[in-house]
């Protein structure tokens, strides 16, 4: 008898990833040296820099201790630490107890979808429980983890806010535009969402949020709706110094001293810190439904495990991140992670101050304002070439397709990119929901800053041929 094995071979196994970006992120190691990928959302700056040398070249082999189970959630000093850290970088008080780790911050949000679908406890203050089918407003352009978060188990459903592609507000987001899709899918669906996602710094756009636009929408859904608001901050440390609108986290905001129930955030160390590969992600939150999810419950009414349980802060990441939260910068007082964050600016500014100006000296446009923060990303505007072909054919697909929907121009584009002699991976903004085709993320810290220039200089060459 024959038994199938499944597939084995790398293209085979890639071809079953239905996340284009993490398709990307895999398929690198079997791309050629020559190739640059940009496409997926990662940070080298810091390893490079400090990290390496300041944290991991002193971690010893794994301690004893760190072999045996590990609180799912993370043990309280990880959790007192990451309080501390967050404390510092939301400029509000964070509480040790309503940190909650978890595998990643996409884990975050799917543990945050569950939980919403619980009903709050005789005497606690919420809204309704969520429950399945319930739509989650999201600006878009957006990562596409959203809908592996909330729709795949969850079963909740991500309903796409178009921003505008034109005009003075070209992907500006607005409570007119959030309002617009809140009553739209009403009256749609007889149904208003319960849920809004907000990514402040916003990915793939990278701009911060200002004070005023948030106190405006917050009052908004505290005061006219009954959803919850979810706020990514996963990028919060991401700040160039040119930035003229400062960064603000929903916990600094008056709504949140109003409604703490109704305003939930997520953070990871993957971003700011580069370390995507540890998959550790927090849920934030004071709202006794989640707390209860996150911490399991044990009563005669309900018996319910951890839900970092199923997605837990392991050992191993106990170990390294505690490393990592406590080490203090070549024999001061001053801890690492407030050394390399401050670092880390000065990196971050450097590189998108030489990567505009190659975009700009190669004529390769790009939405931005000026005193905007980009965040890790340039959000770049080809829709000059769509449909410009030229007679040109793109290379063979690579051990995997792109989604169905996109745009076949967008596509053309995509694939013509990665070519020879271009061989540079660009991520298509339809993959996030974008409006509109033909834009596509770069993302700059995923390289140090000459590698990333060259890939512009070859981007501008196959760009040229087209025109």
């Amino acid at each position: 008898m024959t038994v199938s094995t499944g597939p084995t071979e790398p293209a085979e196994l890639l071809a079953r990833i239905p996340d284009f970006e993490q398709a990307l992120a895999l398929y690198r190691d079997l791309e050629p040296d020559t190739a640059i990928n940009l496409s997926v959302a990662e940070n080298v700056l810091v390893y490079e820099d400090s990290m390496q040398k300041m944290v991991f070249d002193h971690i010893d082999l794994l301690p004893e201790k760190y072999i045996h189970y590990a609180t799912p959630y993370g043990d309280p000093p990880l959790r007192e630490e990451v309080a501390a850290l967050l404390t510092k970088a939301f400029d509000a008080y964070v509480a040790p107890g309503d940190v909650f780790g978890t595998g990643g911050v996409g884990s975050a949000l799917e543990c945050l979808a569950f939980a919403l679908q619980d009903s709050p406890r005789e005497g606690e203050a919420g809204p309704p429980p969520l429950k399945e089918g319930d739509a989650v407003l999201l600006p878009a352009p957006y990562w596409q983890g959203f809908n592996w978060s909330f729709e795949q188990r969850p079963k909740l459903k991500c309903v796409p806010v178009a921003l505008p592609t034109e005009g003075a507000d070209r992907f500006r987001l607005s409570l007119e535009v959030i309002k617009e899709a809140y009553f739209k899918y009403n009256r749609l669906f007889g149904e208003f969402p319960r849920l809004l996602a907000l990514t402040n710094p916003h990915n793939p756009l990278g701009v911060n949020y200002g004070k005023p636009l948030l106190d405006e929408i917050y009052a908004w859904v505290l005061d006219e709706t009954q959803m919850h608001i979810i706020s990514d901050e996963i990028y919060c440390h991401s700040q160039v110094r040119s930035a003229r609108v400062p960064f603000t986290s929903a916990f600094a905001l008056d709504a949140y001293r109003r409604a703490p129930e109704r305003i939930h955030v997520v953070w990871g160390f993957a971003k700011d810190f580069g370390l995507s590969g540890f998959r550790t992600g927090f849920v934030v939150s004071k709202y006794g439904p989640v707390q209860r999810a996150m911490l399991g419950t044990s009563g005669i009414e309900e018996k319910k495990h951890p839900m970092s349980w199923f997605t837990p802060v392991d050992s191993l990441k106990h170990y390294v991140l505690g490393e990592l939260l406590e080490n203090t910068v070549n024999g001061s007082t001053e801890l690492y992670t407030t050394y390399a964050m401050r670092r880390y600016q000065e990196l971050l500014s450097d590189s998108f101050e030489k990567v505009r100006a190659r975009l700009v000296e190669k004529k390769i446009d790009f939405v931005y304002t000026e005193g905007d923060n980009p965040a890790q990303f340039f959000w770049l505007d080809l829709t000059a070439y769509l449909g410009k072909r030229k007679g040109k054919e793109p290379c063979a697909p690579k051990a995997f397709t792109p989604p169905n929907d996109m745009d076949p121009d967008e596509q053309w584009l995509f694939e013509y990119l990665r070519c020879a002699p271009t061989e540079v991976t660009l991520l298509p903004g339809q993959t996030m929901h974008s409006p509109a085709p033909g834009f596509f993320r770069l993302c700059f810290t995923a390289y140090q800053p000459d590698v990333v220039c060259e890939a512009i200089d070859r981007v501008a060459a196959a760009l040229a041929q087209l025109t």
